[in-house]
């Protein structure tokens, strides 16, 4: 016989009358991705929600071919996502800045202390008119990679100095290694990098600023001594006979093929790079390239490939900024964002303690937070300056190396380029908060 006992019909009741669940406060956010990807995004979205049982953060994947073309006529019928990804670059998505379409994030940044997390030059990248826009999305930076047992057989260790550089190149040229430090620069864009971090280290951030943002100019005195000394490292052979003749992917097998003791470049290669190389990785590390010069300091470089952005009239903003938080400003974030092969901006020390990610993206990001006290330069200015003057550097960094060009020449045409730019209003919009 089945007995009903009172606490038995006393929780039924509770069960049947009990109010129902609080409503979730749901945030749609976009980000770039096939649908049906699993991304990063998803993972974090998922522990989000399981911390948060009255947020529901709703992940949806747009193809970046048709991402921009949806984003705004939604954003423009009010009815878009409340947090979505959208680039950054020359004219701040004027579109969606300029249209009102977008919230000011300024006083989010201010409670929530981010710039304590985002460094000044990204805050520049993402900000207008003394207000932050976005909060930038990943970050890619650059350095020197080398071959450790290359150096190790030729008696080499990290150059700490220009003297020491100069030395190394000199000991690998006499013994067999015709390029030095490769540097595919057919393709023009590698040897941009070189340009963006050798304008930064002679004018420092200030100087970078005040030409993006001032009233400086690209043929101002650190930018001629920059463009010299690339050009002499040329004309001494330090990339190669004929670096304009060699092609990106070309180099990078060399490389990885141990025929080359360094290049210049990022950590989008290491996964490749890895692949290639196998049981050998702990033959290959990362360092900065010392100081060109007599006191000068070594700022690493840092740019952002996309900014988050939250819709002006969605309703939900404070979760979607509790969402944000969550992604970018916790250390458990940050270090699912670097597992999955997205680098969040600032400093990673913590995060990458936490992350599983390859000992050569270890060592490029300890590599930079060593100098991240100095200030930051941008690593890309071909993806922040408007496409004239890119075109014009990108010809005229070839003609530098090919001797073709002097300093004087190639920088008094990226001013003449850039004053074009500005006369058009098509360069990036000031930057900067008023007050952080």
């Amino acid at each position: 016989m089945h007995f009903v006992t009172k606490g038995a019909v006393v929780a039924s009741l509770a069960m049947t009358l009990a109010w129902p669940a609080q409503a979730q406060t749901e945030v749609v956010v976009w980000v770039g991705g096939e649908p049906g990807q699993a991304t990063v995004y998803d993972t974090i979205a998922e522990q989000f929600n399981a911390e948060n049982q009255d947020i529901k953060i709703e992940i949806v994947k747009t193809p970046s071919d048709l991402f921009n073309p949806a984003l705004l006529p939604a954003l423009s019928s009010g009815e878009g996502p409340d947090l979505f990804m959208f680039g950054t670059g020359p004219g701040q998505p004027a579109a969606i800045i300029d249209g009102g379409l977008v919230a000011d994030l300024t006083p989010y940044f201010m409670a929530n202390n981010w710039g304590a997390t985002i460094p000044d030059g990204v805050i520049n990248q993402t900000s207008s008119g003394g207000k932050l826009w976005a909060v930038g999305n990943e970050v890619e930076t650059t350095a020197m990679f080398y071959n450790k047992k290359i150096f190790d057989e030729n008696g080499l260790s990290v150059p700490e100095t220009w003297a020491d550089m100069s030395a190394a190149v000199k000991t690998l040229m006499d013994a067999g290694y015709d390029t030095p430090i490769g540097l595919a620069a057919a393709d023009k864009w590698p040897v941009s990098h070189w340009q963006s971090m050798m304008f930064g280290r002679y004018a420092g951030p200030d100087g970078i600023n005040e030409v993006m943002f001032g009233d400086g100019a690209w043929s101002d005195a650190p930018f001629v001594a920059a463009s010299a000394r690339l050009k002499q490292m040329g004309s001494d052979g330090w990339f190669g006979p004929n670096p304009v003749a060699v092609g990106y992917a070309e180099l990078m097998d060399e490389f990885w093929a141990g025929n080359i003791p360094m290049t210049y470049t990022g950590p989008w290669i290491i996964p490749g790079g890895l692949e290639a190389i196998g049981d050998r990785a702990s033959d290959y590390g990362v360092f900065q390239v010392p100081p060109f010069e007599d006191g000068q300091k070594i700022y690493p470089t840092e740019s952002i490939g996309s900014g988050m952005y939250i819709r002006v009239n969605s309703e939900v903003k404070d979760a979607a900024v509790a969402f944000l938080n969550r992604l970018f400003f916790t250390d458990q974030g940050r270090a699912t964002l670097l597992t999955g092969g997205t680098v969040p901006v600032g400093p990673l020390d913590a995060a990458l303690s936490l992350a599983d990610v390859p000992q050569l993206n270890q060592d490029i990001g300890a590599s930079a937070d060593q100098y991240r006290g100095n200030g930051t330069i941008p690593a890309f200015l071909d993806t922040i300056t408007p496409g004239n003057l890119t075109t014009a550097s990108y010809d005229g960094l070839q003609a530098l190396l090919l001797n073709v060009m002097t300093p004087e020449e190639f920088t008094a045409e990226l001013q003449t380029q850039w004053q074009i730019a500005k006369d058009e209003g098509t360069i990036l919009a000031p930057g900067g908060l008023s007050a952080h």
